[in-house]
C-alpha cells in the first residue's frame, strides 16, 4: 500500500521550503527585507509550539504546521493540509474557524489552528503579538498574514463552490506549485527516496530489546 501525501507532506514541504529559501517566499507572494538570514541554514521549521498569548496558554496540541523564518525573530506561519476530503467549507467553517474558547477555568485556550491564526479569540482578551517557541528557546513573532498549502483540487473547489471564511490576511498556495517549482516529477521523486531512505527497523525499534 503506497504511503499517503498526507502522511509525509509537512516534512517534505518543509524539506523543500529551506533548499528554495527565498524563492519559497516568492511562491507566497511574500516580500520581506531579510539579508540578516542569508547565512541561516534553516529558515523553515516543522509543528512548532504556540507561546502563550496575553498571558493565556494554549491546549498541549496547539502547534503550527510550519513557520518560515523572515528575520530573526520574526515568522510567517503555514498551515498544510493535503487529504482530498473533509476539506468542505462548511466544515472548515463550521469546526475550524468558530473561534477559540476558553478550557481549563478561564486558564487555557482550545481551539483549532486556524482560529488561533486568525486571532479569533474570546472579545475580552487584548491584542497582541502571536508567537511561536522554537527548540533553542527563542520567541518568534508571528505575522498577522499566513498561508494555507493545500492540493490544487481543494482550492479549484473553494473557488467553484465558495470559498471558507478565511479573512483576507490569508494567502493560499498549492503543492502543486511547490514540487514544480522545485524541479517537478524527478526531483520531487528523488527527495521522496532519499527521505525514505534509511533502516526502518534500527530507527524504529530498539534491536537490542528484541
Amino acid at each position: 500500500m503506497p504511503i499517503p501525501l498526507s502522511a509525509i507532506g509537512e516534512s517534505l514541504i518543509v524539506r523543500i521550503a529551506n533548499q528554495l529559501r527565498d524563492r519559497f517566499l516568492t511562491l507566497c507572494g511574500a516580500h520581506f527585507e531579510y539579508d540578516q538570514l542569508s547565512a541561516v541554514e534553516h529558515r523553515a521549521h516543522q509543528e512548532v509550539k504556540i507561546a502563550p498569548y496575553a498571558g493565556i496558554s494554549f491546549d498541549g496540541a496547539s502547534r503550527v504546521d510550519m513557520i518560515f523564518l523572515v528575520g530573526p525573530l520574526l515568522a510567517i506561519p503555514f498551515e498544510i493540509k493535503l487529504g482530498t476530503t473533509r476539506l468542505s467549507k462548511s466544515r472548515i467553517d463550521d469546526e475550524w474557524l468558530s473561534g477559540c474558547e476558553w478550557s481549563h477555568g478561564n486558564r487555557r485556550f482550545k481551539g483549532n489552528m486556524m482560529s488561533i491564526l486568525e486571532r479569533k479569540f474570546p472579545a475580552s482578551v487584548p491584542n497582541g503579538n502571536l508567537k511561536v517557541e522554537l527548540p533553542d528557546n527563542r520567541e518568534v513573532v508571528l505575522t498577522p498574514e499566513w498561508c494555507l498549502i493545500a492540493r490544487q483540487r481543494t482550492l479549484d473547489g473553494w473557488h467553484s463552490n465558495g470559498r471558507p471564511a478565511f479573512s483576507d490576511r490569508v494567502r493560499f498556495l498549492s503543492v502543486e506549485a511547490i514540487v514544480s517549482a522545485y524541479g517537478g516529477h524527478q526531483a520531487f521523486n528523488d527527495l521522496v527516496r532519499n527521505m525514505l531512505s534509511f533502516d526502518y527497523y534500527n530507527t524504529w525499534f530498539d534491536p537490542e530489546a528484541t
